[in-house]
């Protein structure tokens, strides 16, 4: 498998090697093919004076030929495609249970064997099979990160699995690849693979509540949050914010990007969301705070931000 695919999945691997291989026979096929018809054209064209052609019929051999070849080649990939799908499919003892939800425009992430939720960001340990248990909670959406191998739909009201074990650690970016609305192209995914420790840690830290912070900004950010209707649609742990509408914030601060990807997160970045986010992602379903002042707007960022 050439590396430039990059694929860190063995489901992945075994996919493009079927890939690559069914393209081989079919090139080796074609070029046969092209060959001997370009061979037929220049050697058996007629020339002038020459008489006409005496026909042939039947020819045993050459029949058998192309009946027996294309069935061999056909059963070769019947098998080999039987095997990816088994290796695709294959599931482990170890598997770590991932409740995949697509919202117009989001990806929340559930844990329920850990008690963990994120959103848009899928920290897996490296070497340990995850099972993707996917719905869809308006409309049909696509999970795809091209460096897992392949990609699932995500429909309403039937959950699709997809089992992947991510080798190699790092970032891996993915998309929605289902039309799913006017902002189906910022509805960003990202996988993010770590060492079986780091990901002990993540899961440590977003289990436990985000430690207070002693910023007076902070504190006081975590008053504005209160008192607006944010409470209404997120949660944030061990607060009066427990809606379930939009991402869960209890973490929000560790979190690398904003808004399934159209923002990186930062407290400015933050601020702008919170202040118009339809100005940066028309139609989202996010209410705009520019009734704000400038200093609870820097302060709910700061609270934010604080989340790690």
């Amino acid at each position: 498998m050439p590396e430039s695919l990059g694929v860190v999945t063995p489901q992945g691997a075994a996919i493009a090697d079927l890939f690559w291989l069914t393209l081989a026979l079919s090139v080796l096929v074609f070029a046969l093919v092209v060959g001997i018809l370009a061979i037929v054209l220049i050697r058996d064209r007629a020339r002038p004076g020459d008489p006409d052609p005496v026909p042939t019929h039947g020819n045993r051999r050459l029949e058998i030929a192309w009946t027996v070849i294309p069935f061999v080649l056909v059963t070769i990939l019947f098998v080999l495609t039987v095997r990816t799908m088994l290796t695709v499919n294959a599931e482990a003892a170890d598997e770590l249970r991932v409740q995949v939800v697509g919202h117009q425009w989001w990806w929340e992430y559930r844990y329920p064997d850990l008690g963990v939720v994120a959103a848009n960001e899928l920290v897996v340990p490296v070497g340990t099979q995850v099972r993707l248990e996917m719905i869809s909670a308006d409309v049909i959406h696509d999970f795809w990160v091209p460096r897992i191998g392949w990609k699932k739909d995500v429909n309403t009201g039937q959950t699709n699995l997809l089992l992947a074990r991510v080798d190699q650690p790092g970032v891996y970016d993915g998309a929605c690849a289902e039309y799913c609305g006017s902002q189906h192209a910022w509805m960003r995914s990202r996988v993010i693979a770590r060492s079986t420790a780091e990901f002990a840690d993540w899961v440590r830290a977003q289990q436990s509540l985000a430690p207070a912070s002693s910023d007076p900004s902070a504190v006081r950010g975590a008053q504005v949050f209160a008192g607006t209707n944010c409470v209404n649609c997120h949660l944030i742990g061990g607060t009066g914010g427990v809606g379930q509408v939009g991402p869960d914030l209890s973490h929000v601060g560790s979190r690398t990007t904003l808004g399934a990807g159209v923002l990186d997160n930062g407290p400015g970045q933050l601020a702008q969301w919170i202040r118009d986010p339809g100005a940066i992602k028309p139609d989202v379903q996010m209410p705009s705070y520019a009734n704000l002042s400038n200093d609870d707007l820097t302060a709910l960022a700061a609270y934010l931000w604080s989340l790690k």
